[in-house]
């Protein structure tokens, strides 16, 4: 919900320039679900995607895309009498990345890097891979990979 703090027009004001160009940016068009919004989130089914607020491991996400109409304006009905967001979707990016099943191969995964945040600063990340749309480790759509910085010679 705090995402659709930052992104909603109506809050700009709150915000120095600089930051709402950072909003603009990097956080996605995100919004609480409510009664007058579900004609337009019905509409926009390829590109949002449904989330409730106070859930984890993926449970009750609907990304809009990988559902029918029909389905669509059920999750929206839920949607509007409960806590939830409606997010514009964003592409995740997909990397060969090999697997050793019945010999060495490539699949293709999503990859989702999450970045941890020490006294302002980078400190490490967390990575997860997955073949499916939704790119969860809890809800069993994905893993967590081990990741290394590699640098060159300073």
């Amino acid at each position: 919900m705090s995402l659709a703090l930052l992104s909603d027009e109506r809050y700009q004001k709150l915000y120095t320039p600089a930051q709402r160009a950072a909003i603009r940016r990097h956080i996605p068009w995100t919004r609480k679900v409510r009664p007058e919004l579900a004609e337009d989130i019905a509409r926009r089914r390829e590109t949002l995607v449904l989330k409730p607020n106070d859930e984890y491991g993926g449970k009750g996400v609907v990304l809009g895309w990988t559902v029918d109409q029909a389905e669509w304006e059920a999750a929206i009905g839920v949607a509007t009498t409960q806590s939830y967001v409606v997010q514009e979707a964003v592409e995740i990016p997909r990397v060969p990345f090999p697997i050793a099943l019945d010999g060495l191969r490539y699949l293709d995964l999503a990859v989702d890097l999450d970045p941890y945040l020490f006294n302002g600063r980078v400190g490490g990340f967390m990575t997860r891979v997955s073949a499916a749309a939704l790119l969860n480790v809890t809800a069993g759509a994905g893993s967590v990979v081990p990741t290394f910085v590699v640098e060159g010679p300073a």
